[in-house]
C-alpha cells in the first residue's frame, strides 16, 4: 500500500469518526456553557459576558469549520465547489468566526487583569457596558476586514468531475497565509499569555499585601482600602487561564507548520514529501477544533462554581 493511499485512509477516519466526536462533544459543550453563563449569578459579570460570546462563536467554528471540513474529506461532499456564491460566503463567515473566539478570549484576558489590579481606578475599568462595546466593535471591525475573501475566493477544477473552493493563487494566497500565521496563531496566544501573566502578577501581589497586613495586624490601604479577589473573579479566572492554555496547546502544531511551509516553500519536494505535509496540514487544522470543544469538560475540572451551575441546571423542581 502507497503512502498515499495509508494516508488518504487516515485522514478519512481522523474525520469520519474524531471529526464526529468533536461535534458531538463541542455542542454540547457550547450549549451548556451558554447556559451556565447566562444564569443569574454570572450573567452580569464582564467576563461571563465574554465567555457566553466565545461559546457562540465555537459553536460557530464548529458547524462552519469542522462539519464542512469532515463532509468533504470523510464523505467527499463539498458544497462550496458547486456554487461560487456559497463558496465565498461560506469561507466569508468562517473567516470572520475564526478571528472572534481569540479575540473575544483576550477581551476577558483584559477584564480579568483590570479586575484584579491593587487600583481600584484601574478595576472600576472592568465594566459590563464597557466588555458588551468592544465585543461587539470586534465583531464588526472582522466583518469588514474579511470582505476580500468575498472577491478572491474561487472555484478550480482539479480533476475530472472535480471541483475545490479555494484562494485564487498566488499574492492572495501568501496573504492569507501570512494573516494565518501572524493573526490566529501568533498573535493571539502572545497577548493571552502576556495579560493571563499580568492577571497572576496582579493576584500575587494582593496576595501579599493581604498577608503582610495580617501578619503586622495593620490594614494595608490601596486607594483607600484593602482589597482582596473575590470568590466568583478567582473562579472566572481560572476558567479564562485553562481556555487560553487549551488554545495555545491546540493551535499551536498548526502555528508551527505555518512556519515550516514558509521555511521550504522555494524547496523541490518528491511526490512523497507532498503527500506527507498535506495530511500534516489537515491533522494540524484538525486539531484546532479541539479547543472549541472541550471548555465545557475543563471549567467543570477548575471550578467549583461552574460545577454548582451545571448541578443548578440539571435539578428538578417539582411545582407545588
Amino acid at each position: 500500500m502507497s503512502i498515499s493511499t495509508t494516508l488518504d485512509s487516515v485522514q478519512k477516519n481522523l474525520f469520519q469518526f474524531g471529526g464526529i466526536i468533536l461535534l458531538i462533544l463541542g455542542s454540547v459543550s457550547g450549549i451548556l456553557n451558554l447556559f451556565v453563563f447566562n444564569n443569574n449569578a454570572l450573567r452580569k459579570n464582564p467576563c461571563s459576558i465574554c465567555f457566553v460570546a466565545v461559546s457562540i462563536t465555537d459553536l460557530l467554528y464548529l458547524y462552519l469549520g469542522l462539519l464542512l471540513t469532515l463532509l468533504e474529506n470523510a464523505y467527499g461532499i463539498d458544497p462550496g465547489a458547486n456554487s461560487i456564491v456559497y463558496c465565498r460566503c461560506i469561507y466569508y463567515v468562517d473567516l470572520i468566526v475564526a478571528c472572534l473566539g481569540p479575540s473575544y478570549l483576550i477581551v476577558a484576558s483584559i477584564d480579568r487583569m483590570l479586575v484584579t489590579s491593587r487600583n481600584a481606578g484601574t478595576r472600576k475599568r472592568s465594566t459590563r457596558r464597557l466588555a458588551i462595546v468592544c465585543l461587539i466593535s470586534l465583531a464588526l471591525f472582522w466583518t469588514v476586514f474579511h470582505i476580500h475573501a468575498l472577491i478572491y475566493m474561487e472555484i478550480f477544477q482539479i480533476g475530472p468531475d472535480t471541483f475545490l473552493c479555494s484562494f485564487q493563487p498566488g499574492a492572495y494566497t501568501a496573504f492569507i497565509t501570512y494573516y494565518s500565521l501572524f493573526l490566529v496563531g501568533i498573535l493571539p496566544p502572545l497577548l493571552m499569555a502576556i495579560f493571563g501573566y499580568r492577571t497572576v502578577k496582579n493576584i500575587r501581589q494582593v496576595r501579599h499585601a493581604v498577608n503582610r497586613s495580617q501578619a503586622s495586624a495593620i490594614e494595608t490601604t490601596t486607594v483607600g482600602r484593602a482589597y482582596t479577589v473575590q470568590s466568583k473573579d478567582r473562579q472566572l479566572i481560572r476558567m479564562l487561564l485553562m481556555e487560553i492554555f487549551i488554545y495555545i496547546i491546540s493551535r499551536f502544531p498548526s502555528t508551527i507548520f505555518l512556519i515550516y511551509q514558509q521555511i521550504t516553500q522555494y524547496e523541490t519536494k518528491s511526490t512523497d514529501r507532498i503527500t506527507i505535509e498535506q495530511f500534516v496540514q489537515t491533522a494540524t487544522y484538525f486539531m484546532g477544533f479541539i479547543d472549541s470543544s472541550v471548555s465545557c469538560y475543563t471549567n467543570m475540572l477548575v471550578s467549583k462554581s461552574f460545577r454548582a451551575g451545571l448541578k443548578r441546571l440539571f435539578q428538578f423542581h417539582p411545582q407545588n
